[in-house]
């Protein structure tokens, strides 16, 4: 209804800390495109299919992107299985591997990274595309 331009209000309600209320609002706004200057940010579930320890490194992933403000989708995905489509939807995503993460931008992808360089090169990935 808030993307038809029917109301003005949402509320959210979580039993956690209100904090986390406001981080769902803000992406329900980012959802319904009415919220245009902040980063969507994504990442897997986790699976047995999952070959990293991705909660870590999509936490820190996630902070770094709440401190830009710009309208990309950022995937962090676990896995070579699902992983790959799910980041080639993103603006820029990566799907973790064997030691080693895929890099994709725009659908396709761009490099191989280390996985212990992965949080340092995916930032710095991110980064180029907010200035783009």
């Amino acid at each position: 209804m808030l993307r038809e331009g029917i109301g003005n209000t949402i509320r959210v309600s979580l039993s956690d800390d209100p904090i986390e209320e406001v981080r769902a609002a803000k992406e329900i706004l980012k959802n319904c495109n009415l919220l245009t200057d902040s980063i969507s940010f994504t990442s897997c579930p986790t699976c047995g299919r999952t070959q990293v320890d991705l909660i870590p490194i999509a936490k820190e992933i996630e902070t770094f992107c709440n401190t830009l403000h710009s309208n990309i989708k950022v995937a962090v995905m676990g896995c070579a299985v699902n992983g790959p489509g799910e980041a080639r939807e993103a603006d820029i995503g990566i799907a973790g591997g064997n030691n080693e993460w895929l890099l994709f931008k725009k659908g396709e992808v761009i490099r191989k990274i280390s996985h212990e360089n992965i949080i340092e090169e995916f930032e710095k990935e991110i980064l180029s595309m907010t200035k783009e």
